[in-house]
């Protein structure tokens, strides 16, 4: 892949995340942040539709017209303060033209993880954790992963998203659509202003951490994690930069759920535990499911 595209791409990602955010903001009336947010976006709207249409060869953009009409109909909306039909547009066509874009990149070009990334996010991982400071931890291998039942996959905004096996149980850990857009979702649905320290059991790709991270202003996260396949995944294939240089962000590596077993019974003095969905079904101890069925109402059947 060129530097040209791969720009396009990253900015993309970029370009919806923040995007989803303004719509969700217009969708709660929350007219003061949802402007602000679009305020902050327009530069990376602008720069996102101009380098597509510079390269439109490329992208088999027969005219752009279109493309143009839509980010006018956007600019007059933003201009008239219809905020319905803002983010109608943002949502149905912006969105969708940006999430094609990302989808014809996906499928024509070669887009690997890097290993310098990789090696940085485990360096990081080291300093800010709990059970991986001296261990040794093996370079990724794709075959051994598949064979365990874990398959690493590029959602249509650009993101990575992860499925493993579970004995007959297959499952994903983020969507494979708006990533961001669902684990900020889930994030609005944890934040609460009152809570300082977050205990979040399972790390996935890390997405509805970071989203969380973004709505605290000083609140601690700290992550508990059974799998330290998904660790060395995420390491892979996401940005944990994000999280762990704010130093508000710790990974717990607990296989034997020891560390999170002491949490719980003191976690009037260690903050509110919340469980993400998937990281619960991947569990493989039945010690583990019975420790945190009671904080996971909807898992109790399973």
């Amino acid at each position: 892949m060129t530097d040209n595209i791969m720009d396009i791409f990253n900015k993309n990602i970029m370009l919806l995340e923040k995007t989803d955010k303004t719509i969700c903001y217009f969708r709660e009336q929350r007219h003061d942040i949802a402007l602000g947010s679009i305020a902050n976006s327009m530069e990376l709207i602008r720069h996102s539709i101009e380098a597509i249409i510079s390269n439109k060869e490329y992208f088999n953009l027969v005219s752009t017209d279109s493309v143009m009409d839509m980010l006018s109909r956007i600019l007059e909306a933003y201009k008239m303060g219809d905020y319905i039909l803002l983010a109608d547009l943002l949502e149905l066509q912006l969105v969708s033209f940006i999430i094609g874009v990302q989808e014809f990149i996906i499928d024509n070009e070669e887009i690997t993880f890097e290993e310098d990334s990789y090696q940085e996010n485990l360096r990081l991982l080291k300093d800010n954790s709990l059970g991986l400071e001296k261990r040794s931890l093996e370079p990724i291998d794709p075959q051994t992963f598949l064979k365990e039942g874990y398959r690493v996959e590029f959602s249509s905004c650009g993101l990575m998203t992860i499925a493993a096996r579970n004995g007959e149980d297959s499952f994903y850990f983020h969507s494979n659509g708006r990533i961001s857009y669902e684990a900020f979702m889930l994030a609005k649905f944890w934040y609460n202003k009152k809570v300082k320290r977050y205990i979040i059991y399972g790390l996935g790709f890390g997405y509805h951490i970071k989203e969380l991270l973004s709505l605290t202003d000083s609140a601690e996260i700290i992550i508990y994690e059974e799998d330290l396949n998904v660790i060395l995944l995420a390491s892979a294939f996401t940005n944990l930069q994000d999280l762990f240089e704010t130093g508000r962000v710790k990974l717990v590596y607990d296989p034997e759920f020891q560390e999170l077993k002491d949490t719980i019974n003191n976690l009037h003095k260690y903050g509110k535990l919340y469980v993400h969905y998937p990281s619960f079904l991947n569990i493989r101890s039945k010690e583990g499911r019975k420790l945190l069925i009671n904080y996971v109402s909807w898992a109790r059947s399973n």
